[in-house]
C-alpha cells in the first residue's frame, strides 16, 4: 500500500525521515474517535494483539487502563514502542480528546512518531478488495439524525483516495453535496456506522438500490496499513502537533 497523502481538510502533519517497521519493531494503534474504542499491537506489519469494546457507549476515559492492559499481556512496556497510531476524527469529540492526549502522553517522552488516518479513510480502506472503479461514500452517525461524510474513489489496484472534503450534517444534505462532486458514471457503494439513517423514506428514494457494507466493528487493526506506509514515508507528527480531524459543516440546499 502507498502512502495516501491526508485529506484537504485534515490537520497538518510533518514529513520526516520514515519509520523503517522491522519485524522487531512494536507499535500502538489508538481509535476512541469511533463507536466502539479499539486498539492493535503490531510487530512490524504482522498484528500481534488487539482490543476492542463491543458497547457503542465505551468509556473513552478508560483508553489509559486498557492501553496498559495490552501491554502488560505482551509483556511490552511503553518505552517498548517504536512508533504509535491514531484515529483523528471525526467522530466523537470526547472520545477523541481523551484518545489523542493518551496518544500524546505516550508519545512525548519516548519521543515516538505519529502516523494519523481519518475515521472515514479508515472506513473507505475496509471495503477492499474491489473489483472495478468504484465510489465509496463514508458516513458515520455524528449527532441524532446528523452524519460525517465523505466520498472516496478506490479500485482494484488502489487504496482509496478522497474526492471530497469531509462534510457533517443531516444526511440527505451532506450526501446531496457528496454526490454532485463524484463521477456520474462510476459505481458507487455506501458503508459507515449510519447505514440504518439511509432506511428513512426520503432519504432511501434519494439513494436508490446503491449496493451497502457493513463497516467493521473495530478499526484499529483496519487502519495498520495505512498507518503503517506512512510512517515509512515520513509522514508523522509529535505529540506537540497531534490535532483532531472535524468535518466542516455542510451547507443547506435550496
Amino acid at each position: 500500500m502507498t502512502p495516501d497523502a491526508p485529506p484537504p481538510d485534515a490537520p497538518p502533519v510533518e514529513t520526516a525521515a520514515g519509520v523503517a517497521l522491522t519485524p522487531t519493531s512494536w507499535w500502538l494503534v489508538v481509535d476512541t474517535a469511533s463507536p466502539r474504542l479499539s486498539l492493535a499491537l503490531l510487530r512490524g506489519h504482522e498484528l500481534q494483539a488487539q482490543w476492542g469494546v463491543r458497547s457503542l457507549h465505551p468509556s473513552a476515559h478508560r483508553v489509559v487502563a486498557d492501553i496498559a492492559y495490552l501491554l502488560e499481556r505482551t509483556g511490552l512496556r511503553p518505552k517498548d514502542l517504536a512508533a504509535l497510531g491514531a484515529l483523528i476524527g471525526p467522530g466523537s469529540f470526547t472520545g477523541i480528546r481523551v484518545g489523542l492526549a493518551a496518544v500524546k502522553g505516550l508519545a512525548q517522552p519516548l519521543n515516538c512518531p505519529i502516523a494519523t488516518a481519518t475515521t472515514l479513510e479508515v472506513l473507505a480502506d475496509a471495503v477492499l478488495p474491489l473489483q472495478q472503479p468504484t465510489t465509496v461514500v463514508v458516513l458515520n452517525v455524528s449527532h441524532r439524525r446528523e452524519v460525517h461524510g465523505q466520498a472516496f474513489s478506490a479500485g482494484p489496484d488502489a487504496e482509496p483516495r478522497t474526492l471530497t472534503a469531509a462534510l457533517t450534517g443531516e444526511v440527505h444534505t451532506v450526501l446531496e453535496q457528496l454526490f454532485r462532486h463524484v463521477p456520474k458514471d462510476c459505481p458507487r457503494l455506501l458503508t459507515g456506522d449510519a447505514l440504518a439513517l439511509l432506511d428513512d423514506s426520503n432519504v432511501s428514494a434519494f439513494v436508490g438500490d446503491l449496493p451497502r457494507i457493513a463497516p467493521p466493528p473495530w478499526l484499529a487493526p483496519v487502519a495498520a496499513p495505512r498507518l503503517a506506509a506512512r510512517l515509512a514515508a515520513g509522514v508523522t507528527c509529535d505529540a506537540k502537533t497531534l490535532t483532531a480531524c472535524y468535518a466542516r459543516a455542510a451547507l443547506p440546499t435550496g
